[in-house]
């Protein structure tokens, strides 16, 4: 991995959508490491402590709330993205944001505004 590139951690139980989101990260100049579940997840942000994680609203092994919440106790500094395959309720959105989320997509997404949507969040943890 290039230590000088932000480190993104996917964490997806769609192997193929994942893959093609690390691919596509990549390409935008980000290092990616990829997850299926949120404990294998957990696990590979305590050995690289991503810059950002991405995860899916709807794991195998728990919530993105669930995920958010616990990540966050590992990597305070992620900045975490909820991504999700339907319309979330304000309190939904609310609950996400007070467990550490700093936005949410909804499935299907736009490559380039994820990229922006990640740099936008680095850059503000920058200037805390």
């Amino acid at each position: 991995m290039d230590t000088n590139k932000n480190i993104v951690l996917v964490v997806d139980d769609d192997a193929n959508f994942a893959e093609g989101l690390c691919e596509t990260l990549e390409l935008e100049g980000f290092n990616c490491a990829h997850a299926g579940t949120a404990a294998d997840g957990i696990r590979l942000a305590a050995h690289l402590a991503p810059d950002a994680a991405l995860t899916d609203f709807q794991l195998p092994d728990a919530t993105g709330f669930a995920f958010c919440a616990s990540i966050k106790k590992v990597v305070p500094s992620a900045s975490v993205i909820l991504m999700t395959g339907r319309s979330l309720t304000d309190e939904e959105k609310k609950q996400g944001f007070a467990l550490g989320a700093g936005d949410y997509l909804t499935k299907p997404f736009d490559v380039r505004e994820l990229a922006a949507a990640i740099r936008r969040l680095l850059s503000q943890k920058e200037k805390k």
